[in-house]
């Protein structure tokens, strides 16, 4: 629905009149609600544009300065973010702006210009962003005048101005970890994603801020005003078995959850707290349905049966037991009379929803039905098969209309169908991990939505249908813009995520999981990423420069991404290899980078990124490569057992040492460049003469296979890690075990020595990082706070600071700066090339101000500590 359209004599464009097409202002209210209603997104930002289009003696005025003004004087504000970031204008014209205060040495203005920075804000061009964070890490002098914004908000009356600028430096990517931002005041500041370890924020104004997805570490908030703080999610609920439904009720007011022991509670959504609890079945509770007036709810389970439930009361109405198998998926129809549901009996039964009689049988073709779906009008229905069909069938006729198949691939079983609002579009979820949109008059598949790394389990559209939410066995919800593809994930849930629905108002999702919990998320809590559609890769390697200022890390997507150690910006992205990714290591004159992984070893230039040599040989994927101190040999590693010194210049092979009897996993130089230490499958770390290729020793002790080897920096030691979660300490004359660390509870990824040789550094699948002394065989801190297996580890030590880098299996490339005070070591998050999760470990909200009971709940259980206020 529309506002109400001023008049433009109140406008300060006195000149401008209106199209003639705006006429649509004039109909009466529930007209305009109703037209509105009916349309799709094209039609929909048609109409805007003819609303917002004007004049001057007839001819039309392109200012998307104007524009953005009546936009934001007669466009619901629910709509504004959809039309204004669909317009290419708007975002060619932000960008515009900001150059030309670039160029007039003025940037830093753009906070202080309410209108341009909202703009910035609301189009959310990756464009623009990219074009921000250059400046803001190019120019240290523009960081501190937005820095000192911040600063000054804590005395003078520039709360805006102060909450731009936060906003800027934390779309920058600029870490605030340790900051002094004790007492600042900044209102309705973005600060999603923002990075805040150990940051000062006592006494702060942060009354509406958005802090989804933010990394708040023992952030200090006492004495806070949090009121109307979003965090993008409300706290879970911890249920006593899997979690395999959830249904909304049509005002958005109440949730239904069907768990696996067959039970099923309904909740209040604005507290979380339990209404009711129904039960009846005598299995897994696999489907939940609302019905339109939202005073019943049918459910379906693995006993066969649909029941129907008072939605107030709680009471059992009807048990529909017709059914021969599993019911997996009840649907009321629109006008709430009739009940489909369809399962394992190779059919769908239609029930009147008042009587519970059956009243109609629809009978497949072929398949068992997985889920089923009405249309909006109700003269439809849509079936997913254990066959890969989508099946739309006539409700009147009973008869097949048509049948959508993806013939260029793959499908699987189709486990969720479901209808957009205005019935004109139908998704689709499958075994493939695809989302699919197909034209529901026309059966044409529209768009392949292909992310989820495993089965897709369940699909909904937002209320307004730009939007799609999907959970999946992988583990994640993932929300989908309708009109471009891109995708946000969202990866909290420890089991699989079995079903999704949106509440009324379109801004909140609820998840249920195999975890036993369901969470409640905002729908627009952080604008969809923009990355390309692909499966999640693990980033499998990671090196530092000599210099520190540049990281490589290597990917099973096969490419290797050179990184700004400091801003975390992409710098290049090198592609040639034909498969997974296992090694990238710099020449210790940095000016290239070996990587190994298909069979070859390739050799870049640093500066071009074009590959000098490919180094063929291998007969298995090579697992490891490592310069040799002078640059002028490398060795390499790999799944044929054997390691092989190449020739830099020449790109000949030099040695093949053999012996080891399954894969090697590790290789190292020595310090002095005349020895080799390799690790392997067979459990045994093996010493070579390097110039000889001769063996010199077997170290034998591990009780698992080896992942890891390092000379210690004297090159007297050698330390390795294995799967038997230890890691041990050789010395390189005698072959013998000097100490076993142990500690570790998961398979020993990385080890590393610091540069004084008195450290190492360890990384494991147990998602921590620890370090040991190198003399005592003693752990010396554990650093936390991971989330997820570590494969790669760096760690570079500069004049002034240490920072350790991390990789793991989301795709994800973080560095951290690691701090000691009084022997006790910290890590601190510096930057990490995809969006954190929101942590929340230790933070201080003791008397922080303004905290609903669900966000004060929420930070409880994530790891906040102290009492919060609830009074503002």
């Amino acid at each position: 629905m529309l506002n109400p359209i001023s008049s433009l004599a109140n406008l300060p464009y006195s000149t401008a009149q209106k199209s003639n097409q705006s006429s649509f202002s004039a109909l009466p209210l529930e007209v305009r609600e109703e037209i509105e209603n009916q349309l799709d997104f094209s039609n929909r930002q048609a109409l805007f544009e003819a609303l917002t289009t004007v004049t001057r003696d007839g001819d039309l005025i392109d200012s998307p300065a104007l524009k953005l003004h009546l936009i934001k004087e007669w466009i619901r504000t629910e709509y504004q973010r959809d039309l204004i970031c669909s317009d290419e204008g708007f975002k060619q014209f932000a960008l515009r702006q900001l150059q030309n205060l670039l160029e007039a040495k003025q940037l830093e203005q753009v906070v202080e210009k309410a209108r341009l920075f909202e703009l910035v804000c609301l189009v959310n061009d990756p464009n623009i962003f990219t074009f921000l964070r250059e400046q803001v890490h190019q120019d240290a002098q523009l960081k501190e005048k937005l820095l000192n914004w911040v600063e000054r908000s804590k005395t003078e009356e520039v709360q805006a101005i102060a909450a731009n600028a936060l906003t800027l430096l934390v779309k920058a990517g600029v870490s605030l970890s340790h900051k002094d931002l004790k007492g600042i005041r900044v209102p309705g500041a973005d600060l999603s994603y923002g990075i805040f370890d150990s940051a000062q924020l006592q006494s702060s104004d942060l009354r509406g801020a958005n802090l989804s997805g933010s990394w708040l570490r023992q952030v200090d908030l006492s004495g806070a005003k949090m009121e109307g703080v979003r965090f993008g999610e409300g706290p879970y609920l911890q249920e006593e078995s899997e979690v395999n439904s959830c249904a909304c009720s049509p005002d958005g007011k109440a949730c239904a959850v069907g768990l696996k022991n067959g039970t099923i509670n309904i909740y209040n959504t604005s507290s979380w707290e339990k209404i009711c609890t129904l039960q009846g079945h005598t299995g897994n509770v696999l489907s939940l349905a609302y019905s339109p007036s939202g005073h019943q709810i049918a459910s379906g389970g693995d006993d066969q049966a649909v029941r129907l439930w008072d939605a107030y009361s709680g009471k059992l109405s009807h048990t529909l037991t017709e059914h021969e198998d599993d019911v997996s998926s009840v649907v009321y129809s629109p006008d709430g009379h009739q009940i489909a549901a369809g399962g394992s009996n190779w059919g769908v039964q239609v029930w009147d929803a008042h009587s519970g009689e059956p009243s109609d049988t629809l009978y497949l073709e072929a398949g068992k039905v997985i889920s089923v779906a009405y249309s909006p009008d109700g003269y439809q229905i849509a079936t997913g098969s254990a066959g890969g069909d989508v099946q739309l069938w006539d409700v009147r006729s009973e008869e097949l209309e048509h049948t959508l198949i993806d013939e260029e691939e793959y499908v699987g079983d189709v486990t969720s169908v479901v209808y957009s609002p205005s019935g004109r579009q139908i998704a689709s979820g499958s075994d493939d991990g695809s989302v699919r949109l197909w034209d529901r008059h026309s059966g044409e598949l529209q768009r392949v939505l292909l992310r989820h790394d495993g089965r897709v389990l369940s699909v909904a559209y937002s209320p307004n249908g730009r939007q799609i939410v999907s959970g999946g066995a992988d583990k994640t919800v993932r929300l989908w813009d309708v009109d471009s593809g891109k995708s946000q994930t969202i990866r909290e849930h420890t089991g699989f995520v079995s079903s999704v629905a949106y509440l009324s108002n379109g801004r909140q999702i609820v998840s249920a999981s195999g975890d036993n919990t369901v969470r409640l998320w905002d729908a627009y809590s952080g604008e969809t990423s923009h990355t390309s559609e692909g499966r999640v890769m693990a980033v499998t390697s990671v090196a530092y420069s000599p210099s520190g200022h540049q990281i490589a890390s290597g990917s099973q997507d096969t490419t290797i991404r050179l990184w700004d150690a400091h801003s975390g910006q992409t710098n290049y992205i090198l592609k040639g290899h034909l498969g997974v990714l296992a090694s990238v290591v710099y020449s210790p004159s940095g000016q290239q980078i070996a990587s190994g992984g298909d069979a070859t070893v390739r050799l870049w230039n640093v500066d071009s990124g074009e590959v000098d040599q490919c180094l063929k040989g291998h007969v298995g994927m090579v697992t490891s490569v490592v310069y040799s101190p002078s640059g002028q040999q490398l060795a390499s590693g790999s799944g044929d057992k054997t390691v092989r010194l190449w020739n830099v210049g020449s790109g000949k092979v030099e040695q093949i040492l053999k012996g080891h009897v399954n894969n090697v996993t590790s290789v190292a130089y020595s310090p002095s460049g005349q020895q080799i230490a390799s690790g392997s499958l067979d459990k045994t770390v093996r010493l070579w003469d390097a110039d000889s290729g001769e063996a010199i020793h077997s170290l034998q002790g591990h009780t698992k296979p080896v992942r890891s080897v390092t000379y210690s920096p004297g090159g007297y030691q050698i330390a390795s890690g294995s799967d038997d979660h230890t890691v041990r300490l050789w010395d390189v004359r005698s072959g013998k075990a000097v100490h076993i660390l142990e500690g570790h509870t998961g398979w020993v990824k990385n080890v590393v020595y610091t540069s004084s040789g008195q450290q190492i550094v360890s990384s494991s699948d147990d998602q921590t990082v620890r370090l040991w002394s190198a003399s005592l065989g003693q752990c010396l801190t554990v650093l936390r706070g991971f989330d997820g297996p570590i494969h790669g580890l760096a760690w570079k030590e500069m004049a002034d600071s240490v920072h350790l880098s991390t990789t793991s299996n989301r795709e994800v490339v973080r560095v951290w700066q690691v701090s000691e005070k009084e022997g006790r070591y910290q890590a601190s998050l510096s930057w990490s090339s995809m969006r954190v999760k929101l942590t929340l470990t230790d933070a201080n909200i003791q008397d922080a101000r303004g905290l609903s009971q669900m966000n004060k709940q929420l930070l409880q259980q994530r790891g906040a500590v102290g009492e919060a206020n609830r009074f503002a």
